[in-house]
Order: C-alpha cells, then sequence, then structure tokens
C-alpha cells in the first residue's frame, strides 16, 4: 500500500533511480560553457568600453558609471547565458539552466581576474596601491554597486538561460480512420 503512494508521486523519474542516472554528465557541453562565457566577456568590453567613451565625452559622473555598469553586467551575463543555454543543444530546461549557471561562474571568476589584472597594472605604472587604482578612491560607492551588479548578473543569467530552452512541439493527435466495414456473406 505504501509502495503505491509512492508510485502515484509525479516525480519525472521512475521511482529508484540513483542521482546518477538522474543527472547523465555526458550532457553537459563544455564548449557551449565556453563559448556562453566569451560571448560574456565580449560584451562586457563592449559595453564597458562604450561606458568609459560616453563618460569621457560628457564630463564623467559617478552615477553615470554605476548605473552603465550595472546594465552592462545584466545584459552582458544574459545574453552569455542565453547562448550557452541554447549552444547546448538540449530541451530540458533544468539543464539549460545549469549550462546558464556555469556560464555565469566562468566569465565572473574570468572577469574579476580581468579587473585584478588591470587595476594592478594601473597601480604600477602609477605606483598606487591597487585599491586606489580601481575604484579611485571611492571604495564605498562602488563596493555596493559591485556587489549588486555580481548578484544581478547571476539573476540575468538565470532568466536567460531558462529562456533559452526551445519550445517543444505540440503533440497532436492523429485521426484514425475507420476500418471499412466487411460484408457478411
Amino acid at each position: 500500500m505504501a509502495d503505491d503512494a509512492m508510485r502515484d508521486v509525479p516525480t519525472g523519474y521512475p521511482v529508484g533511480t540513483r542521482l546518477s542516472d538522474r543527472v547523465n554528465l555526458e550532457k553537459v557541453s563544455w564548449g557551449a560553457i565556453w563559448s556562453g562565457a566569451m560571448v560574456t566577456i565580449g560584451m562586457e568590453i563592449l559595453f564597458l568600453t562604450f561606458g568609459a567613451f560616453i563618460d569621457g565625452l560628457f564630463g564623467g559622473s559617478t552615477v553615470w558609471s554605476m548605473i552603465w555598469y550595472l546594465v552592462t553586467m545584466a545584459f552582458s551575463f544574459y545574453v552569455g547565458a542565453w547562448s550557452a543555454a541554447r549552444l547546448s543543444d538540449m530541451s530540458v530546461r533544468q539543464i539549460c539552466v545549469l549550462h546558464g549557471l556555469s556560464t555565469w561562474g566562468l566569465a565572473t571568476l574570468a572577469t574579476g581576474i580581468l579587473a585584478g589584472a588591470i587595476s594592478g597594472v594601473a597601480a604600477i605604472r602609477a605606483a598606487t596601491p591597487v585599491s586606489h587604482s580601481l575604484l579611485s578612491g571611492r571604495a564605498e560607492e562602488w563596493g555596493g554597486v559591485i556587489w549588486g551588479g555580481v548578484m544581478l548578473s547571476l539573476i540575468t543569467a538565470y532568466l536567460g538561460s531558462g529562456s533559452a530552452v526551445p519550445a517543444q512541439p505540440a503533440v497532436q493527435e492523429r485521426e484514425i480512420p475507420n476500418a471499412p466495414m466487411r460484408r457478411a456473406s
């Protein structure tokens, strides 16, 4: 009786399946994850350099820089996670989302390394501490914005990878023609 109740629970997997049977690691497309991370980093560079151009053109504004940074993070990670999920060629939403989140992790790590390298080079050239060159003495203002950008990028990566799942075609039942009646002889 208890076994019958357990079988009625719609889990999507047969009762007794192991985790390794449910999550097949062969379904991970590392090419898609790396491609998504490269798209993310490319979009970040494109948007941040455009923001620096506009910022310099109009005299510089801290508020403009902060808003543009958040827009850059949101859009770049959305597109990167979306492309990774689409390139994974999977139609299961959970697997697409995991590809997008893996892309987020890889791109966030790469962004942190690139930002550290750039600020380190700037600190060496100016002979100032790294924290001063990266944030221009405004660590209080930028600390929360950077954290907000990372959280926003996580949310948009989740949304982007979830929206990339291809739509399943509706299953249409075919009408079965009636069999012709036989004449009784």
